[in-house]
């Protein structure tokens, strides 16, 4: 497949690059700066410097491919870097007739906040990250609203570790016994399958151990 990744850099997004290319993909790799991809080099990966508010740079980079997959992110602050770079995100995938997007967020946005524990909802949530989550709900109204072929991943918090493969996807909201953390490894290989499959079209599915 072509596939474009936005939020490269981060974490989760050099995660989603290296197991893409890993599997025989064609890669274009979105950065503001690609130096921050240093140690992933192949001939499949193609890298464009650009600002995902920039709607020029973003349709010249999705266009033609066969899947987006987001990964973009922002500190804990006050902002609206995700919702809107989302927002160009889309609207340059329905400019250029690219219908597939995998886009992550988090679990604990939208209905997902009943699968959170008690000290995590009301404690880390709440009061420490309640800016991020906001702009999380800003986000994937973003996503719904639109007319793509979208999945939305949430997963929990997000750690380094490897990729297990073994992990739970598409749990129901009453499910609590889920723990809160899984490896960027994981949910990297997890919104890669969705690249190819359509079991959670237009679902927000969370994924975790």
């Amino acid at each position: 497949m072509n596939l474009v990744v936005f939020g490269s850099t981060g974490g989760t997004g050099r995660e989603i690059v290296k197991q893409a290319l890993e599997q025989g993909n064609a890669v274009t790799a979105f950065a503001r700066d690609p130096s921050k991809m240093a140690g992933i080099e192949h001939e499949n990966l193609q890298m464009v410097r650009g600002d995902v508010l920039d709607p020029a740079a973003v349709e010249g980079a999705v266009a033609g491919k066969d899947a987006v997959l987001s990964a973009i992110g922002a500190g804990a602050g006050r902002t609206t870097l995700r919702e809107d770079g989302t927002r160009t995100i889309v609207e340059a995938m329905e400019k250029t007739g690219v219908k597939r997007l995998i886009c992550l967020s988090s679990l604990g946005v939208g209905d997902s906040r009943a699968n959170l524990p008690f000290f995590t909802k009301h404690i880390i949530v709440d009061i420490f990250l309640r800016h991020a989550f906001a702009d999380h709900e800003r986000q994937e109204a973003v996503v719904k609203q639109s007319e793509l072929d979208w999945t939305i991943v949430r997963p929990p918090h997000l750690i380094e570790g490897p990729r297990t493969g073994n992990y739970l996807h598409g749990f129901p909201i009453t499910e609590t016994q889920i723990q809160t953390k899984i490896s960027r490894a994981d949910v990297a290989d997890f919104m890669l399958k969705q690249a190819t499959e359509d079991t959670y079209l237009r679902q927000t599915p969370g994924v975790s151990y």
